[in-house]
């Protein structure tokens, strides 16, 4: 079974998250901040989803940690943010992230994404 990895500080947009992805066949790892994300992904999920706004270091900075690692080069990382910031968007496409799921995600725009990245 795939592994979907999803990072996000806010409980409700995690469970939001969570229940959209029920349609799929996949193994759902979850995180609260930046370090569970960076250990739920020695796991190799095939795709990551990252919110942009973590306490304890951004989605962005754990993108970058991410891809200095030779497992995770090649795994796609979606950001997730509710900003839509140019400088924002640019830390994001700088950390190495492969595309931006905007809150509140739509369900037609993560079927999109799962279906590019997990196919």
């Amino acid at each position: 079974m795939r592994k979907v990895l999803i990072a996000d500080d806010d409980f409700i947009s995690l469970e939001v998250l969570k229940a959209m992805l029920t349609n799929f066949d996949i193994e759902l790892l979850t995180a609260m901040n930046g370090q569970e994300a960076l250990e739920q992904a020695e796991q190799r999920p095939e795709l990551i989803f990252l919110d942009y706004e973590m306490p304890d270091m951004s989605g962005a900075e754990v993108c970058r940690q991410l891809r200095q690692s030779e497992k995770h080069k090649k795994t796609p990382i979606i950001a997730i943010t509710s900003h839509q910031s140019a400088s924002e968007m640019s830390a994001c496409r700088e950390a190495g992230m492969d595309a931006t799921l905007h809150k509140p995600v739509s369900p037609e725009a993560l079927s999109e994404l799962m279906s590019e990245y997990l196919q």
